[in-house]
């Protein structure tokens, strides 16, 4: 039983790595693509990450950071995982180019007139 148990979480791992060298390689035989978008969202996501802390300290969690785009001219959105820095100066509504070569995210380039925020009205 334990032999089988081994080959299984070996099986396992070789096909997570196999799944994740074939991504790779994927993306590296794509071409990038500039695409005029629209920031459409953009969101984080939590997990709590393993540590070498005390056994009695609570782990901070991990954040990633999500943005999604829609091409403006009417293709599916897409989703990338992008760095904290480039999170925090994308806004809703914003147009540029995305580029990106497979399903890799490569960059971000904003239209040089960033959208204004519309004015608030009182009544």
């Amino acid at each position: 039983m334990g032999k089988l148990v081994f080959w299984i979480i070996i099986l396992i791992a070789i096909l997570v790595l196999g799944r994740r060298l074939s991504g790779h390689f994927f993306n590296n035989a794509q071409t990038q693509h500039g695409l005029p978008v629209l920031v459409a969202a953009k969101q984080t996501r939590e997990f709590m990450s393993l540590t070498h802390q005390q056994p009695t300290e609570l782990a901070s969690p991990q954040i990633n950071y999500y943005v999604t785009f829609r091409p403006l001219a009417g293709a599916d959105e897409k989703e990338f995982q992008v760095s904290r820095l480039l999170y925090e100066q994308l806004l809703p509504e914003q147009t540029g180019v995305l580029i990106f070569q497979g399903s890799r995210f490569i960059a971000f380039e904003p239209d040089s007139d960033p959208p204004h925020p519309l004015p608030k009205t009182t009544q």
